[in-house]
C-alpha cells in the first residue's frame, strides 16, 4: 500500500519499489543527548521497532522538525510511526514521521 485517500475511499497500491524513500520528515522532536540541532548531523535512524539503525543526516526544518536524509533508500517510511536517533548507543532525539 503506497497512500489511503480517505475522502475517496481509495487504498493506492504499488510495486515494493514504490515503498521506497530515502528521506523523511519527523515532527515534534524531543532532543534527547543534544540541547537544539543547530547544523546538521550525522546519525543512526530507526524507523520502527525492529528496523535496524540506517546512517543518514538530520537536519532542522523549523520549530520541532527535522528532515532525516538517508544514505540508503529505507522501505516502508510510514507517517504516524516514530522515529529515533542515535549516535552510536546514545540516543540524540526523536519525533513523529509525518
Amino acid at each position: 500500500m503506497i497512500e489511503i485517500r480517505g475522502d475517496k475511499r481509495q487504498v493506492v497500491v504499488g510495486t515494493g519499489e514504490d515503498l521506497l524513500s530515502r528521506t523523511l520528515r519527523a515532527t515534534r522532536v524531543n532532543w534527547i543527548a543534544i540541547d537544539d540541532l543547530r547544523e546538521p548531523m550525522r546519525v543512526q535512524a530507526k524507523i520502527r521497532h525492529r528496523h535496524e539503525p540506517a546512517n543518514a543526516t538530520i537536519e532542522n526544518s523549523g520549530d520541532d522538525t527535522v528532515v532525516v536524509t538517508f544514505d540508503e533508500p529505507q522501505r516502508a517510511i510510514t507517517p504516524g510511526q516514530a522515529v529515533v536517533l542515535y549516535d552510536g548507543d546514545v540516543v540524540v532525539g526523536g519525533g513523529w514521521i509525518s
